[in-house]
């Protein structure tokens, strides 16, 4: 499979306008993503429905919220993960749901001030529902942050950046690997 993604730092004012533009143009659901006890998987029809919108409680991406994005008609497949210790763990992921697209926000860091964690949209389909998704979402956002390096920056993380907040990946990471204006 071919995958594609976008990687952006913003704060919630960068993109509410965009999401809810695209939310009143399609219907779409949002499911969090990872490995959970139950497979009764909370089913969200907005992103801003979502707990902790605009707010990271991890300095590093990968430990994020994740959010899988279909159309609403779209039915979700979760999948039985058996573990070592005989229990069955449910994933919620891409693997069997090619119709949807991933999203993590990203968002001010909670437990340090003046730090923003990046977001990423992305797909591992090609399926035509994930393609149509990916393009709605991403040409929002390339219309309206600024390509900084490899992201997309919203106006107010721009502003906060130029302030002298840290835009990363990984907090924990030396400075020199933060976003910078050249």
């Amino acid at each position: 499979m071919k995958s594609k993604q976008m990687m952006f730092f913003a704060i919630i004012e960068d993109v509410e306008k965009a999401i809810r533009d695209i939310e009143s143009m399609i219907e779409v659901q949002y499911f969090k993503t990872g490995l959970f006890d139950s497979n009764s998987i909370p089913t969200y029809k907005s992103i801003f429905d979502t707990p902790n919108i605009g707010f990271a409680f991890s300095g590093d991406w990968n430990r994020i919220d994740n959010y899988l994005i279909t159309k609403k008609s779209t039915t979700i497949y979760v999948r039985g993960v058996s573990q070592r210790t005989g229990e069955m763990k449910y994933a919620v992921d891409q693997m069997n749901n090619p119709k949807s697209i991933e999203m993590k926000l990203g968002g001010i860091y909670q437990e340090k001030g003046n730090v923003i964690v990046a977001g990423r949209i992305g797909t591992i389909s090609e399926d035509a529902d994930s393609n149509e998704l990916y393009k709605l979402f991403t040409t929002k956002i390339k219309k309206e942050f600024k390509k900084i390096g490899a992201f997309y920056v919203g106006k107010k993380a721009e502003e906060k950046l130029k302030l002298g907040w840290r835009l990363v990946t990984n907090e924990k990471s030396p400075k020199e690997y933060d976003l910078v204006i050249s």
